[in-house]
This record gives C-alpha cells, sequence and structure tokens, in this order.
C-alpha cells in the first residue's frame, strides 16, 4: 500500500494507517539492532528520537528475559522495557507500542511508532498493553480482545438460544449499561434468536444473523458502539477417516470512544482473516 493509505502487517491481514510506523519483529536481537525500517526511520529522525531509539534496542538486546527458551520474544518483559522508554518518545511526539495478532498461521509482533502530529487520535488494537482478558479460543488458535471492545460469543451446542437469553457476559453488560443500551440489546438478542438453526452448521446461521447486525448498527451507534458478527471455520482432519469442519461465531460491540479505529479480526461470512462487514 502507499504511504497514504497505509502499511500492511502481519502477512497482510491487518493495516495500520498514515502515520504509524511498523517494525515487524519476525527476527531475533540481532536484526532488531542491525536492521531499522525506512519508514520507522523516517518518524525517528522527523521528531529528532533516533537516539532514544537506539537506546531502546540496545535494552532490548543486553535483556536475556526477552527472549523464551525456543528464540520467541516473551511479551511481558518485552513491553516492560518499551514502557520505560514511553516518557522520552512522548516527548517527542511519538507513541510506541508492542502489537501481538494470533492466527492459524501462527502469531505475529511488531512494534508500531505512531506520529501524533499525523495520528493522534489512532489506538493500536493488537496492543499488548491494552488487552482485556477476553478471548476466543478454537481448535487451533486464541484470539485476543482490547479493551473497549465487549465480546459475546455464540454458543456451537446444546441449547444455544437459551444460553444467548439467559447470559450476557460481563464485559458487554458493563458497556451496554454505560452506553445506556440495554434496551437495544435485548432487541438485537430477540431478533438473533428468531433465526432458523442450522445443524450442520452449529446452530447458526451467518446468512441469517449479518442483516440483522446491519439492521440494528445505527440504534447502536447514535450511542457510540459500533456492532459486528465474526465467524471463523476450521478444518478437523480425522485422519484416513477424512474430517468435518468447526464453526465459530461472535459478536463484537465496539466502544467508538475508547476504539476509534478498530475492527473485526474475522470475516462473518467468508473465511478471510482480515475484513470489515459494514
Amino acid at each position: 500500500m502507499t504511504d497514504t493509505q497505509g502499511s500492511l502487517v502481519a502477512k497482510g491481514n491487518h493495516v495500520v494507517p498514515a502515520g504509524v510506523a511498523v517494525e515487524e519483529l519476525d527476527g531475533g536481537k540481532k536484526k532488531l539492532c542491525e536492521i531499522c525500517p525506512d519508514e520507522v526511520k523516517m518518524v525517528l529522525e522527523k521528531h529528532g528520537a533516533e537516539e532514544i531509539y537506539d537506546k531502546f534496542v540496545k535494552s532490548i538486546a543486553n535483556e536475556s528475559a526477552t527472549r523464551g527458551l525456543f528464540g520467541t520474544w516473551k511479551d511481558m518483559e518485552f513491553d516492560s522495557i518499551l514502557d520505560q522508554f514511553r516518557p522520552d518518545f512522548a516527548n517527542k511526539n511519538i507513541k510506541v507500542a508492542l502489537c501481538k495478532r494470533r492466527s492459524g498461521s501462527g502469531t505475529h509482533r511488531w512494534i508500531e511508532f505512531i506520529d501524533v502530529e499525523e495520528a493522534g487520535s489512532y489506538v493500536p488494537q493488537f496492543d499488548v498493553a491494552n488487552l482485556s482478558g477476553q478471548v476466543i479460543k478454537t481448535c487451533y488458535t486464541k484470539l485476543e480482545f482490547p479493551n473497549g471492545v465487549a465480546v459475546e460469543k455464540l454458543s456451537r451446542h446444546g441449547k444455544a438460544r437459551k444460553k444467548l437469553k439467559e447470559k450476557c457476559p460481563i464485559f458487554v453488560e458493563k458497556m451496554m449499561t454505560k452506553k445506556d443500551l440495554l434496551v437495544e440489546y435485548d432487541e438485537l438478542i430477540d431478533a438473533i434468536c428468531e433465526t432458523s438453526a442450522s445443524f450442520w452448521k452449529m446452530n447458526w446461521n451467518s446468512e441469517e444473523i449479518t442483516p440483522l447486525i446491519v439492521e440494528h448498527r445505527n440504534k447502536f451507534l447514535k450511542k457510540g458502539v459500533d456492532l459486528f458478527i465474526s465467524h471463523k471455520q476450521e478444518y478437523i482432519s480425522h485422519g484416513q477417516h477424512g474430517g468435518h469442519i468447526e464453526y465459530f461465531r461472535w459478536i463484537e460491540f465496539v466502544d467508538r470512544e475508547e476504539q476509534p479505529n478498530y475492527y473485526p479480526q474475522r470475516d462473518a461470512d467468508s473465511k478471510k482473516e482480515s475484513c470489515i462487514v459494514m
């Protein structure tokens, strides 16, 4: 993509806007110390932050605890060092974040250098320092969500509709209460529960739910919350006996005050990883 459009990261599955420079952590300490991406250099030079950056990467390299036994980066240790340099970068009008995205193809990490003058309102949605603790576990991966996003999983088995009506996740309940959206939430859940079931797709039809999300979205947007339906499917092999597909679906409620540029990690009605249901 061009500089005005932004940059692709995580093997093209995520995009950051113009004004955000990315350094992907796809190597070890040697690469981090010796190779600085051109777009990162431009931000650093613009704000006179080259010396801060050099001290930061040397601190990472000198700390043995930042790398695990098998050569992977350790998020908590890495971010704790980055946290020591955040005030120095901030004084130069640069925000920094360690980001991580998991998918079936693996885990991708990168550092975002955010030029406050160009992208001051931008919030990195994969910032490891801003994760809420909510997760969606599939057979092959674990999706994590930031603060400002509340997630409601659509159960795949048993009395899925009964569970959806009777139990509201705590993060969703807190957001709906804060935004005065409890009535609108109940209306949405009632509408979803009235959709037809599909045995082969584990109780839910995305083809029926997606139009409902579109229909109800404006009610939520009026009070500052965006609404998405997400979907992931995985093929489970039975070896010589073939296999089957497992379906995972969930609703994402996004507080646009906290997450102004967030978009879902999974498309609602395809196998693609990165898409927005608008």
